[in-house]
């Protein structure tokens, strides 16, 4: 699969570039977890071949089929994360993933650290938006901040409406109107949009989704109010319509934001997958940072190890937790902030 080879891909990558430092590198066994019956059936061959560690798997199902698993004769680390609490049982088993909930929570972190309080949050109708919307109102709430409007949207034709009513236009106009059918008389009106609001949390799906919203939020009246997104307003390429994504404030991996990538310049060069999946790329890549530095990272809760996903650490339950980088856009490129 795409998502599985890209993981690969930076796994390689980054074996690659510690092999040219001069480094001692690992012997390397790849299986296709769609060739055995199970994530289990896999793990066992991996063991009975002499793993050391086994990475991996990559999807939710599979971490849980291998999490209830009772005899881990060696370690594992999973690229993805479970819902719930795995029974003790075996050797460790490790949890890294690219959650976009827990992205969501930093986003509010950022926010409120430069100054935001009252948010109005945009996001999509379905598990996705609902998942991220809970996860950063939580957040959001717990600083102290409060959110003063939330709307969703289903598709194209509701993003109006959807910033319409997030931003109290939808009454403006209504009172416009009244005014205007107790006079008799036309009235010209400029839509007034809610006061209270200073900051807009902006939940997209994808960059398009993000590209198509930025500008109707300027449209509407508010574009003087600052705009913090996912990563996933940006396809990790940058692009000249990425232009209309000017002034985001978002987070996003080193592996995206450093000029100056060892690892993504041996990727890009042997000819493996490019620009394709770049944030599964860095997942791959911190994968192997991970089977390699483990034990300084298992020291202590105050230890931490500089990914290409973000500043890594690990919390009691062995998952670990990336801060990622605070970033804008600026012009059609994403910069550091």
């Amino acid at each position: 699969a795409p998502a599985g080879r890209a993981v690969l891909d930076g796994f390689l990558a980054a074996h690659y570039a510690a092999r040219k430092r001069g480094e001692a590198t690992p012997d390397l066994m790849v299986l296709d977890e769609s060739d055995f019956a199970s994530s289990v059936a896999a793990y066992e061959h991996a063991v009975s071949g002499g793993a050391d560690i086994v990475i991996g798997p990559l999807t939710k199902l599979a971490v849980a089929e291998l999490g209830t698993q009772l005899e881990r004769p060696v370690p594992v680390l999973a690229l993805n994360r479970t819902d719930g609490l795995l029974p003790a049982s075996g050797s460790p088993l490790v949890q890294l993933s690219l959650a976009p909930e827990e992205e969501a929570a930093q986003l509010a972190d950022y926010a409120f650290g430069e100054g935001a309080r009252q948010a109005v949050i945009l996001s999509p109708r379905d598990a996705w938006g609902d998942n991220l919307r809970a996860a950063l109102s939580s957040r959001w709430q717990a600083l102290g901040g409060r959110v003063v409007a939330s709307s969703s949207y289903v598709d194209e034709q509701e993003y109006s409406p959807s910033i319409e009513r997030a931003l109290g236009l939808t009454d403006s106009n209504a009172r416009a109107q009244l005014v205007q059918d107790l006079l008799g008389t036309p009235v010209e009106s400029t839509p007034r949009r809610r006061q209270d609001a200073d900051v807009v949390f902006l939940l997209a799906r994808n960059s398009a989704q993000a590209k198509a919203l930025k500008p109707l939020l300027a449209f509407h009246y508010a574009g003087d109010l600052p705009v913090y997104a996912t990563s996933s307003a940006y396809s990790g390429v940058s692009r000249p319509d990425d232009r209309d994504l000017r002034g985001i404030r978002l987070l996003e991996s080193p592996w995206l934001l450093e000029e100056q990538n060892a690892m993504r310049t041996t990727l890009n060069r042997s000819g493996l997958a490019g620009d394709a999946y770049p944030r599964l790329n860095a997942l791959g890549a911190d994968a192997y940072l991970l089977q390699a530095e483990f034990p300084r990272l298992a020291a202590g809760p105050d230890a931490l190890l500089r990914g290409s996903t973000g500043l890594l650490s690990m919390d009691p339950q062995l998952h670990i937790q990336r801060e990622m980088s605070p970033a804008t856009f600026d012009g059609d490129t994403v910069r550091p902030r």
